[in-house]
């Protein structure tokens, strides 16, 4: 059995090969796929964002009464409140924006939208009603919309990677802080 060949696009007549060739072409299934497993990404790095901050918390509590029995210098008290918000309340707060990243910071790409309804997710903001969200969705050219998505949902991934990494990091630089901190208060180093 012979095997049908596409006809080839003729761009004088279609605007836009790419669309009306979709499925042949790109296979809305793979684009689709490849948007599944980037939002499936996000989600993976706030599941972890929770275990590791929950668990940082309990590990916190488990140190930090290890060293109570260990004298704090008075003279140098407004270091340790200092240092003690850094090693203990700083992690936490980055494993919060793992969760909620901003829309704008340095990490965020500002992506043009051209040719982009923004369909793939409804926004009241933009379309007034439901007969306004349907005609935009008919009219709307989906290999444009799923890829616009694929990459914006990627930019998003890849910021949730770098802040999850970066409290990481944050959180073993704190627990070396406060092990060097008990033991050169146990070590005599820093007394009352």
């Amino acid at each position: 059995m012979p095997q049908e060949r596409l006809a080839e696009p003729d761009p004088d007549t279609d605007p836009d090969p790419l669309s009306a060739q979709f499925h042949d072409k790109l296979d809305a299934d793979a684009l689709m796929a490849a948007l599944d497993e980037a939002q499936q990404t996000v989600r993976s790095y706030d599941t972890k964002a929770q275990i590791v901050g929950v668990g940082y918390i309990f590990a916190l509590g488990v140190v930090m009464r290890s060293g109570d029995h260990i004298p704090v210098p008075m003279d140098h008290a407004a270091l340790y409140v200092f240092a003690g918000w850094l090693v203990v309340i700083l992690p936490i707060i980055m494993f919060a924006l793992v969760l909620y990243p901003s829309r704008i910071d340095k990490f965020t790409r500002k992506r043009p939208a051209a040719g982009v309804a923004g369909t793939m997710y409804f926004d009241p903001r933009k379309f007034a009603d439901v007969a306004a969200y349907t005609k935009a969705v008919l009219s709307a050219d989906w290999a444009r919309e799923v890829a616009y998505e694929i990459v914006t949902v990627s930019d998003i991934r890849d910021k949730k990677r770098i802040r999850f990494l970066r409290a990481l990091y944050w959180t073993g630089g704190s627990f070396v802080a406060l092990f060097l901190s008990q033991m050169l208060r146990a070590g005599g180093v820093l007394s009352e």
